[in-house]
């Protein structure tokens, strides 16, 4: 948030809910677990699903909706967590609060950027992850041909790449485990030297290292570390990574 933002309203005692509406807004963010838990932390409200609800309540905040159905995601399978963004009421409320515009909700960005509500989502909560780890990322970075020259042959896409030991890194974040994506693998590894590989559980991670450790022993995969680790383990505050 702009530090000309922040002067307008540090010297105001803000309620719990308005801190997440503030976050909201100056982020278009529409995960409410990421930002009590991973933004402001316990410590920072008194009680948060209170302060969600009085959002509600108040018409500040609405069910993240595609085509009238309720919008809701998790990495894990089971019932997914509910997606909030701000109602024209709660986009007046940040403007009175801050003097500027609110960011579009992220549900916009994902909906026209990727095929995959879950994969996109994904994404942000793997760079909001590595972002609380102090890590440098560029969350929309270009296609990188592997010949220079030639920009419509084989190239990699990464979905981040970040800054980490003093090194570039493409990142995929993998829903699934599959033998065929090796080829994707191999692009990246031929371009960057380097992988980091995020899957969402830690079952498919163990998964990952098997796959990858059998790739390696048959010489189907270029030399060069690959890092890998899990949402589900950064959300149990695990910021280590496994090296292949």
């Amino acid at each position: 948030m702009k530090a000309s933002t922040c002067l307008r309203y540090q010297r105001t005692v803000l309620s719990g809910s308005d801190q997440l509406l503030l976050h909201m807004g100056a982020t278009g963010c529409i995960r409410p677990w990421r930002i009590v838990h991973n933004v402001l932390g316990h410590h920072a409200i008194d009680s948060p699903p209170s302060s969600w609800q009085s959002l509600l309540d108040q018409g500040l905040i609405q069910h993240a909706r595609i085509h009238q159905n309720l919008a809701g995601w998790h990495y894990k399978q089971g019932r997914p967590r509910l997606l909030f963004e701000l109602s024209s009421v709660g986009r007046q409320r940040y403007r009175e609060l801050t003097g500027t515009e609110p960011r579009e909700s992220e549900l916009g960005w994902a909906l026209s950027h990727h095929a995959s509500l879950q994969h996109a989502l994904a994404i942000r909560e793997t760079r909001d992850h590595l972002l609380a780890m102090h890590i440098p990322v560029d969350d929309e970075p270009h296609p990188c041909p592997v010949q220079m020259g030639d920009p419509f042959g084989r190239r990699s896409e990464p979905d981040l790449v970040i800054y980490y030991q003093k090194r570039i890194f493409p990142v995929e974040v993998q829903r699934e485990v599959r033998i065929h994506y090796l080829s994707k693998w191999f692009k990246s590894l031929e371009l960057f030297h380097r992988l980091m590989l995020i899957t969402f559980t830690l079952s498919r991670l163990d998964r990952q290292c098997r796959l990858l450790y059998q790739a390696r022993q048959q010489e189907q995969l270029p030399p060069g570390p690959v890092l890998m680790s899990s949402l589900e383990s950064f959300e149990q505050l695990d910021q280590h990574f496994l090296t292949l």
